[in-house]
């Protein structure tokens, strides 16, 4: 009799640590789930609406059109080109009037002609060379942030494998266990409380590990550098004299792009519809704010941040700073046709 009731209190015993060890799977699961799904939870309150971005700030440019666009002849004129060309289309119409008898009148025209040319010539390597000058700094800086990217990325890879490798050993070997204790034997017939415990961690083991490598997918954080970049001045953050642009670029993005009544953008400057393109980008989820002064500090790297440095943040960088590229190489479409009006294949 007292060996039936000690054997009875030791499988309550078992059946009551067996039911902690499940609780405390559980609740570790749990926990670890709370915390995965929770933040997306809130971030997704906030998702941007547009899913595929169309290109914004057309420059409107017809090569077969005979007169040039309205954003090249607003450009010619940012650039003081304007009268330089219309005089240039003057001489030329005088010239083509005129009968194949030199004066002195014709030859002081075609030296002006000459010498307007060649003005307007070097206004135009200049431009592009000021447009090459802030392409090479955005490119400059898409080195750098690719390469700690790819640092990041790797990290996360690294952990990702491991914790996976782990759970695969890890449920292996439980599970193994498991089959043993449920062999029976002449010394012990019954370990079927055992084997169940041991069942129920093999199953929980890859949950939470599955649950961790979630969590940790996003890759680590660290404090964000105070080095500022191409964006600051989009942002009207401070900025140092390397990433300042110069004044025909940023006169460009300053202005209201010509012909652009009747839309939603109409009055906007193209620095601001293209702020305003990154705020309604669904693949840009983290930036819904302009006036979010820790996400524009991190982003433009103006101040630093504790945990500002990510994968998210990094790859929002590389984003906007590829579109600004974009956007602000859209001038050379503008040049090359006031370059057309030059060698008389347009006018103005």
């Amino acid at each position: 009799m007292l060996a039936k009731i000690a054997t009875s209190k030791r499988s309550a015993a078992r059946a009551s640590a067996a039911r902690k060890i499940s609780s405390a799977c559980l609740l570790a699961t749990l926990t670890i789930a709370q915390s995965i799904w929770l933040p997306c939870t809130a971030a997704t309150s906030q998702t941007n609406t547009v899913d595929v971005p169309k290109q914004i700030l057309r420059t409107g440019i017809d090569l077969n059109s005979r007169t040039v666009s309205p954003n090249t002849l607003q450009l010619a004129q940012n650039l003081n080109l304007l009268p330089i060309l219309s005089r240039i289309q003057e001489l030329r119409a005088k010239a083509s009037q005129q009968n194949s008898g030199s004066t002195l009148e014709s030859i002081s025209e075609t030296q002006e002609l000459l010498q307007l040319t060649q003005k307007a010539q070097n206004i135009l390597i200049r431009t592009s060379l000021e447009i090459d000058f802030v392409l090479a700094e955005i490119d400059a800086e898409q080195n750098i942030y690719s390469e700690v990217l790819s640092s990041f990325q790797s990290s996360r890879d690294k952990l990702v494998a491991r914790l996976n490798a782990g759970s695969f050993i890890l449920n292996g070997a439980l599970w193994a266990v498991n089959g043993a204790l449920a062999i029976p034997t002449p010394q012990h017939p019954n370990y079927a409380i055992q084997s169940g415990i041991v069942g129920i961690c093999a199953g929980l083991v890859p949950s939470i590990a599955s649950g961790y490598a979630l969590k940790v997918y996003s890759g680590k954080h660290k404090r964000s550098e105070a080095d500022p970049n191409m964006l600051a001045k989009i942002f009207d953050r401070p900025i140092n004299d390397n990433i300042d642009y110069p004044k025909s670029v940023w006169a460009f993005l300053n202005r209201t792009p010509a012909a652009e009544t009747g839309s939603s953008s109409s009055g906007k400057t193209r620095k601001d519809q293209l702020i305003d393109r990154w705020i309604t980008d669904k693949n840009i989820p983290s930036f819904t704010d302009k006036s979010n002064s820790k996400e524009i500090d991190i982003l433009t790297a103006t101040a630093s941040q504790k945990k500002g440095l990510c994968i998210e943040n990094l790859n929002v960088r590389l984003v906007m700073l590829e579109q600004l590229q974009g956007e602000v190489a859209k001038m050379k479409r503008l040049l090359m046709e006031i370059a057309m009006v030059i060698t008389d294949e347009k006018e103005v």
